[in-house]
Parts: C-alpha cells; structure tokens; sequence
C-alpha cells in the first residue's frame, strides 16, 4: 500500500515540476528537462519494487527500443505537419509508433536500437537547427493542461506497474520510456506557438534521448550488482551529465552555423 500511495505522490510531482519550468524558461529548457529520464526512473523504480531489479534488467533491451521508437515518431510528426493539422498529425504519429516500436521488436538488438537512436538523433538535431530562427520562448498554456498532464502521467504509470507481470520485462520495457511529459508539451507548443516552438521541444527532447541511453545501460549493468536504488540514481545523475555535455555541443554548432 505504501508503494502505492508514493506512485500517487511522486509522478504527479514531477510533471508538475517540469511543466512549470517549461511555462517559466521556454519549450527549449521543457523540452530537455522532459527529454531526461524522469518518467523511466520512475518507471523502472516501482517495476523493480513490484517485480524484482531481474525483470528490470530484462526490461532494458525493450526499453532502449522504445526510444528508437519515440525518436522516430518524432521526426515523423515533424515531417506530417508540415501538411497535416496537429490533431491529424498525432493520430498518425500514433499510429506510426506502434509501427517503429513493432520494427524495432522484429530487430531485436540492442546494439541495433541504441545505433538507430544514435542516428535518429542527430537527424532530428539538424533539422531543429535551421539558422536565422527566433530563440525559442515560453508558451502559454491553458490552466487545465497541466493538472491533465498529471493525471495522464499517474494513470500510465499506474498502468504499467499493475500490468507488468502479465505484459512481461519487453513490452513494459517498451512502455516505460513513453514521453508522456514531452508529447503533450510539443503537441500544445505546436498549436500555440507554431513550428519554432515544436522543435524546441523536439530538438529538447532528442538531445535528452543521448542521457537516456546512458541511463538504461548504466541501469542494466549496476542493477543485480548494487541494488534498485544506487543503480537509478547513478543513471540519472549520468543521463543528466551526458544531456549537459551534448547539449552544450549542441549549442556550439548551432552557434557556429
């Protein structure tokens, strides 16, 4: 029960924390905060509470999959509306997913997956870095959309802890990295802000998805060694210092060019 009521607590914190940064500091900022992995420590921490750090280690493969995934999706929402509406685009994009995501799972590598994301992601930092746009800035966003936000992100989690015994180490693994703070924050940054706030949140997110690979294989390899607890905490604090640093380099070519 204890477990629980912190899973009602903790995710509903932490959405609210980077969706008030966001309104504060621009799409940008929210986009690399929401890029990092939050949602997956948090994730993964109840998974190896519930199920024990052996199914989280086994998650890890469907995890980085995932990722490769959601980059994907990215680029393919980025592409779409181009053409398409933001609602038309999100139904695709969707739909796209569940595609990559089944892709990926045929693959079945993890060497191929973290490769695919690698590469993914400097196609989505280049086309988020076209020269002689504004700096991003912050966005307003209507008053219910974060208390939503909250909600969708505890519901989710709810959801996948309860239902992993029976979906298994793969396809939590493959829920676990799901944006659910980012696609609603690039989604609403679209319809309101235009196409310059949108890869903010896409350019944010991507340089994210380098610290989440670190993140995960960090994970894999510490967790039956050192426990749950030190083994998420020392990939956060690497995701956050490899975001940093590829963040900062990041900054300097687009500066550069």
């Amino acid at each position: 029960m204890t477990v629980f009521y912190l899973k009602l607590l903790i995710t509903p914190l932490l959405m609210l924390s980077i969706s008030i940064a966001a309104k504060r500091w621009g799409t940008h900022v929210g986009g690399l905060l929401s890029g990092l992995p939050v949602t997956s420590a948090v994730v993964t921490l109840f998974l190896s509470l519930e199920q024990g750090p052996g199914f989280v280690a086994m998650a890890v493969p469907g995890a980085l999959a995932g990722v490769a995934a959601i980059q994907a999706t990215y680029l393919f929402y980025l592409t779409v509306t181009r053409r398409l509406s933001a609602f038309l685009g999100c139904v695709a994009a969707l739909a796209f997913y569940v595609v990559a995501a089944l892709l990926m799972n045929w693959l079945g590598s993890l060497p191929a997956s973290i490769a695919v994301t690698l590469c993914l992601i400097i196609v989505l930092i280049m086309a988020t870095s076209t020269t002689g746009e504004r700096p991003a800035k912050p966005v307003p966003l209507p008053s219910w959309i974060i208390p939503m936000r909250m909600l969708t992100a505890t519901l989710l989690l709810l959801l996948i802890t309860a239902g992993a015994q029976w979906l298994g180490p793969v396809v939590s693994g493959y829920l676990a990295p799901i944006p659910i703070i980012a696609w609603p924050l690039a989604v609403f940054a679209h319809v309101q802000g235009g196409r310059q706030e949108l890869a903010a949140i896409v350019r944010g997110n991507a340089i994210g998805a380098v610290g989440v690979i670190g993140f995960y294989l960090s994970l894999q390899g510490m967790v039956m060694q050192l426990g749950i607890l030190p083994a998420v905490a020392t990939g956060v604090v690497l995701a956050v210092v490899i975001t940093a640093v590829v963040a900062r380099l990041a900054n300097l070519r687009r500066k550069a060019a």
